[in-house]
């Protein structure tokens, strides 16, 4: 083999090495960082900033612990989407006379941005004779993790405790 020949196969085979290894590289990047598993105080944190807006007769704090395209699923109502339109769901709750609520979370988990939760609810009212109504129930929510690492809701439901009237 002459001199031209050997350093042309030198050059081939360091390209050849060179490639081969930015390949191998590329096969196997940084993965990408997953979020962690929120805790089950991190989910229901959005339910107790929802109770205590509620508390505050806040519609608009309690319709902001929800998603821009949210729907809520009331019992017994049809489905509301929208940050907006849940707004004005809650401030009808409030005008109609709500004293306070209160929730625990029961479970909750989370995958990635996305989690859920169940819990319990209690709520009371002003009734049409100036008494208490007391309504219990329980609930899940449906989060995501927003752009500012806050859970919200995108879809909730709820329903009473309390069996159906067979009236």
């Amino acid at each position: 083999m002459n001199t031209t020949t050997k350093i042309f196969t030198v050059i081939i085979t360091v390209i050849i090495a060179t490639s081969w290894s930015c390949k191998q590289e590329n096969k196997n990047p940084e993965k990408e960082e997953t979020p962690k598993s929120a805790t089950v105080e991190e989910l229901g944190q959005m339910n107790r900033d929802f109770a205590k807006a509620l508390n505050a007769k806040d519609a608009v704090a309690a319709a902001a612990v929800y998603s821009k395209n949210a729907s809520i699923l009331p019992p017994n109502e049809p489905i509301v989407t929208g940050r907006a339109n849940i707004q004005a769901y809650w401030q009808g709750a409030i005008d109609a006379g709500i004293i306070d609520a209160t929730v625990k979370t029961i479970d909750a988990k989370s995958e990635g941005n996305l989690g859920y939760e169940i819990g319990t609810f209690t709520m009371r009212f002003h009734g049409a004779n100036n008494d208490t109504i007391v309504e219990v129930g329980k609930y899940t929510e449906i989060l995501e993790r927003n752009k500012k690492g806050k859970w919200i809701s995108t879809y909730g439901m709820w329903s009473s405790n309390a069996p159906m009237s067979t009236e």
